[in-house]
């Protein structure tokens, strides 16, 4: 199902506006998080045989 112009013209300037607020944290707050995230530990990688 199409949305109306006016809806889609809507929605277009909602996203907008949240899209020009968090752009400028985006990616300090990615690169925060890869910072601070805790490193997992590898396990031994599971094999798959093929029947």
């Amino acid at each position: 199902m199409k949305r109306k112009q006016a809806e889609q013209d809507r929605a277009r300037s909602q996203y907008a506006e949240l899209a020009k607020h968090y752009r400028a944290i985006g990616p300090a707050a990615i690169a925060a998080a890869l910072i601070c995230a805790t490193k997992k530990e590898k396990s031994a990688p599971k094999l798959n045989k093929a029947a």
